[in-house]
């Protein structure tokens, strides 16, 4: 049946329909899409940015059923897989997660392909987030930290940087005693920092310089730390050739 004629769907039903998987993915993860793709689409929105994913965050996650769908409307009944572009807000990504498996949702009618891949791990990012160890999350605490005492200026992305802004701006001052303010900073932060990792793993990635991005020896330890924890799988590097001399020289 095409997309087009069929009739929106709660994304809570959508999950439970049957599926036959169109790929097999890397980390015994599966994908269908409900609308066709060329093989260069179903590489880039999920094959290559999930053999990027580490096997350590995969494994963390267990299994996983990739949805390609035309949208993701947000109603006020709840998210619907909508097969014509509905008015309103939409979604690029949801996910539902069952005893068996994370369900993740992905909206691939407004973005091209490499967005959708990106949102395909900063979704990702966001399910390793909940998965986190205390070890594992002290760690990127104490990193973030440091920055804040040293007036570290920028973050990783928009989001991380309009949520720094807001806590700085609501306590005058980052202290571990904000503790609200400073934990939402510091996951969305942590989000945006792993999303980052995976899509550096993913293909070489353009490093944006100015004040509002990290400076790149505060960018660098951010990526060795996800590295030590989560590291890349074998044939990846988080820099391209060239892009480490660059960043031990401003480190100096």
């Amino acid at each position: 049946m095409q997309a087009s004629k069929r009739v929106n769907i709660p994304v809570s039903e959508y999950i439970h329909e049957s599926f036959v998987p169109i790929s097999h993915l890397p980390h015994d993860w599966e994908m269908h899409s409900a609308v066709l793709l060329t093989p260069s689409e179903e590489r880039t929105m999920v094959r290559e940015p999930a053999h990027a994913v580490p096997a350590s965050i995969a494994a963390r996650l267990g299994k996983l059923r990739v949805l390609l769908v035309p949208y993701v409307a947000c109603m006020e009944s709840g998210d619907v897989v909508a097969f014509t572009k509905p008015e309103g807000e939409t979604h690029s990504a949801v996910w539902v997660e069952n005893e068996s498996r994370v369900n993740l949702v992905l909206a691939c009618r407004e973005l091209d392909a490499h967005d959708t891949g990106f949102e395909f791990l900063a979704s990702i990012a966001e399910l390793l987030r909940a998965r986190l160890t205390a070890d594992e999350l002290g760690r990127f605490t104490e990193l973030l930290e440091d920055e804040l005492t040293r007036d570290v200026p920028g973050e990783i992305d928009e989001d991380a940087l309009a949520a720094k802004r807001e806590a700085l701006r609501r306590a005058g001052t980052l202290r571990r005693r904000h503790r609200d303010d400073f934990g939402r900073y510091r996951d969305i932060s942590f989000v945006s920092t792993a999303a980052e990792y995976m899509h550096g793993l993913w293909h070489d990635v353009q490093i944006r310089i100015g004040p509002d991005h990290l400076p790149l020896p505060q960018l660098r330890r951010r990526m060795d730390l996800l590295a030590t924890l989560f590291p890349p799988n074998p044939g990846y590097k988080v820099f391209a050739e060239g892009i480490e001399d660059k960043i031990d020289d401003q480190a100096e």
